[in-house]
């Protein structure tokens, strides 16, 4: 009996372990879920292009999330709105993070205004103006910087700086050889945006994050400051950087935008 009792103990045991083996094999080739994932629109300025986002790309997208550089006409803010609107109506589900650097941030703002799909909004050294305002009557409230007696109509009457002064004013602590890249393809711009009057701020309607760009020779820092300040922006990052901080401090940037990210998830 005894040694019936030993070999049924015996047989309980090697079926408990095969039982067990089998399950947490099973458990680890079981698909795991997906990640979560959102949907980063990024939304350049005046005077650049939607490569100006190329080294905060990887980073995001290194992260799981699916990334859209909106390439804008900078027409009119009108177009430049439309446009961001268009991008963000291919986006189907998940959360949407909306950024926008320089003159992206005006644009965010009114594209974002009564959209429950966006989840945060992320100004880059970005203009982030409430409703009646416009960037000049803004302006006047800070000393003037010396770049903004540089830029250069051409015969359609669209805004650029020389090349020269773009390295030296927009993107001064850039590579160089990187900084003429970025001054050669450089998107002409109207001239009306500076007087664009802002219907109502998203920035009131959607949790808002700030970067402010502490040696911006293009947007005066403290207008920044007092931007991020009145938004009342989740988080607010001081870089000491240039109006290029998307290029020269990407991962700063980047880090910012995946905060938000994760927030919304």
């Amino acid at each position: 009996m005894a040694r019936l009792s030993k070999s049924l103990l015996l047989f309980l045991s090697l079926t408990l372990l095969i039982t067990t083996l089998f399950t947490v094999t099973d458990a680890a080739n079981k698909p795991k879920p997906p990640k979560k994932m959102a949907n980063i629109v990024l939304v350049h300025g005046a005077i650049a292009d939607g490569s100006s986002w190329s080294r905060v790309i990887p980073h995001l997208q290194a992260a799981g999330h699916y990334v859209l550089a909106v390439q804008q006409p900078l027409t009119s803010i009108d177009d430049d709105v439309a446009k961001v609107k268009v991008a963000l109506g291919t986006i189907k589900s998940g959360p949407i993070i909306l950024v926008g650097h320089s003159f992206g941030g005006l644009v965010i703002t009114q594209a974002a205004h009564n959209n429950s799909n966006i989840s945060a909004l992320v100004y880059v050294a970005a203009f982030a103006p409430d409703q009646g305002e416009s960037v000049a009557e803004l302006g006047k409230n800070y000393t003037a910087l010396p770049s903004n007696q540089h830029f250069v109509p051409d015969s359609a009457g669209r805004l650029t700086l020389p090349q020269d002064l773009f390295l030296k004013y927009f993107a001064p602590d850039v590579d160089q050889k990187e900084a003429k890249i970025m001054a050669a393809v450089q998107g002409p711009c109207d001239a009306a945006r500076f007087g664009y009057v802002s219907g109502p701020a998203a920035w009131k309607e959607h949790p808002s994050y700030y970067v402010v760009a502490q040696n911006d020779q293009i947007i005066q820092p403290e207008m920044e400051a007092f931007f991020a300040e009145r938004m009342k922006a989740k988080k607010t990052v001081k870089i000491p950087s240039s109006h290029a901080v998307l290029v020269s401090h990407p991962k700063e940037v980047a880090d910012l935008i995946l905060e938000a990210a994760k927030a919304a998830m």
